[in-house]
This record gives C-alpha cells, sequence and structure tokens, in this order.
C-alpha cells in the first residue's frame, strides 16, 4: 500500500494512493487516527478494508504534504555511500571508512511535500541537492538488533536533503546548512516495506530532466538495518520518525565544475517502487 498525506480545500488529512487517485483515511478513521502518523502508529494494516473503495481525490487537485507531516524526529545520515565517500574523501583528507554512521537531525519546519516549492536561503549562493532514500519507523524500538530491524519499518520514501554549501562546509555550520526553512523535499508519499525488496531499491536524481545521481541501495556504508540498530541504541525511536540514509555521488558541490541550484531549476527524486520526489527551487521569499 501507498499511504500520503495532504491539504484538500483548507482540510489537513492523508490518504491511500490508488491508480484512480487518493481514499480519505483521515475523514474515514476521523479522531481514531487524525494524522498519517497515528494509522502508523495503530498499524496500517487497518486501511486495507478501504482499499476497494473509489477514490475521494485526484493527485493533481491536492497538495501533496510531507509524508508524515509532524515526525519526532529526522535523523539523517552523512557521507554514508562508498561512492559519494570516494568523491569527498580527497578534499576532506580522508582515506579510511567512517567506523560507525554520523548522523545530524532536521526540524519539521525544513519539510516541504511533494510539488511544492525548495526555498534557497537569501545570502546561500551554493544551495544544492542531495537525493536519499528514506525510512519511516513504524514501531516504537530501542536497543534493537541488525537483524531484527526491518520488523520496525513502516515503509520507503523519497527525500531530497537541500544543502546550503556555503554554511555548511565553509562555514563548518552543518546543522545550520542542512536546515533552511522549507529545504528538504520529502514525499511525494510511503510505499510500506512489505511491498518493496529493499535490496532491489534504487534511487536516481534528476535536475531539470539531467540524470545527477543515479544509485542503488548497496551504495550505502551501513545498510538499513545498522543505520535503524545504531540509532536506536541512543534513541527512543516512535512511529513516524525518519531516517534519512545517504546520498550518493553526483551532489553540485563535487561535479567539476561545480553546479548549484537556481530559481526555477526543478529537481526530481525517484526512488524504484515508491514514486518520484518533484520540487521546483525558489529563492527565499521573507
Amino acid at each position: 500500500m501507498k499511504f500520503a498525506s495532504y491539504t484538500i480545500d483548507g482540510r489537513a488529512t492523508y490518504g491511500l494512493v490508488t491508480d484512480g487517485g487518493l481514499i480519505d483515511l483521515g475523514a474515514r478513521f476521523g479522531a481514531g487516527a487524525p494524522t498519517l502518523r497515528d494509522l502508523i502508529a495503530s498499524g496500517v494494516g487497518a486501511a486495507a478494508q478501504y482499499s476497494g473503495e473509489a477514490p475521494d481525490h485526484s493527485v493533481a487537485d491536492v497538495t501533496l504534504e510531507p509524508v508524515i507531516p509532524n515526525p519526532g524526529a529526522v535523523w539523517c545520515t552523512g557521507l554514508n555511500t562508498h561512492s559519494h565517500f570516494a568523491e569527498a574523501a580527497a578534499l576532506m583528507g580522508v582515506k579510511e571508512l567512517p567506523k560507525v554512521p554520523m548522523f545530524f537531525l532536521r526540524s519539521t519546519q525544513t519539510l516541504v511535500g511533494s510539488g511544492q516549492q525548495m526555498e534557497k536561503p537569501k545570502l546561500e549562493t551554493d544551495f544544492d541537492y542531495e537525493g536519499e532514500i528514506a525510512v519511516i519507523i513504524g514501531k516504537p524500538c530501542r536497543n534493537v538488533s541488525e537483524e531484527n530491524a526491518l520488523d520496525y519499518l513502516a515503509g520507503y520514501t523519497c527525500f531530497n536533503d537541500g544543502s546550503a554549501r556555503q554554511y555548511q562546509i565553509r562555514s563548518h555550520q552543518v546543522t545550520t546548512g542542512k536546515n533552511g526553512y522549507r529545504s528538504g523535499g520529502f514525499g511525494p508519499w510511503m510505499t510500506t516495506i512489505d511491498e518493496i525488496e529493499m535490496d532491489d531499491l534504487k534511487l536516481e536524481t534528476r535536475v531539470n530532466g539531467e540524470v545527477r545521481q543515479s544509485m542503488p541501495i548497496d551504495d550505502l556504508i551501513f545498510s538499513i538495518r545498522e543505520l535503524v540498530s545504531h540509532i536506536s541504541e541512543v534513541a527512543f525511536l516512535m512511529p513516524g520518525d525518519v531516517i534519512v540514509t545517504g546520498s550518493g555521488e553526483g551532489a553540485g558541490a563535487l561535479r567539476k565544475p561545480q553546479v548549484f541550484l537556481q530559481e526555477g531549476d526543478v529537481v526530481e527524486v525517484e526512488v524504484s517502487g515508491v514514486g518520484t520526489l518533484t520540487n521546483t527551487i525558489v529563492e527565499q521569499r521573507l
């Protein structure tokens, strides 16, 4: 099954994604599960009873919101692919692969849904894309083994870790550079874990139709199992929490010559079996 959060006629809701459109689950479950995060916590299987019903809305008539508009935490993994490590290692003066995964957190105000605009900060000249595969936690978990980690996942989605490189790299402010307001694309929806064979996941990032990143899941240095297990050693992961797994080679900052995002650029992040996250870049408005 696929699930999306969206707004229709000023009302925030969520639904089951079908070939014909969206079945409004927010209206059906009401106070019992008012958000997708609540449904995940109670079990997405409950939505199957409505899967044969006619769609309430077409995707074209709604505003897609971040898959989980209200995650408790968004854990992003830095430098977690072999290809990205290889292209960045020389610049960083690093030769050995990391021994443990490295993380930073994103705030919810950085997130936008598919079809929404991603904002380039006003003073940032080096705004960059990073297409990534993200996973959404389905059950509370703490100190989970790698062997059992997938039992706690609800599904997969796409993420664009929009990065303000002047802040992140030149000024050594990773948290600032990764937390620009409305800088992170998250969507278009979540595909449940049972629908996709994890080892078959592939990612492609396109800017204005040009392929910039192409990454199979085995490019990850630390696997999804390892990431879930490692974070759960210190954090109590909860339903709706997000883990962004890492970006492959080809981001603008490491291309020769460098190429950064400008107003009007359209960035697409496609994950096989999930869908395509699409965002247009705009200059900061406020």
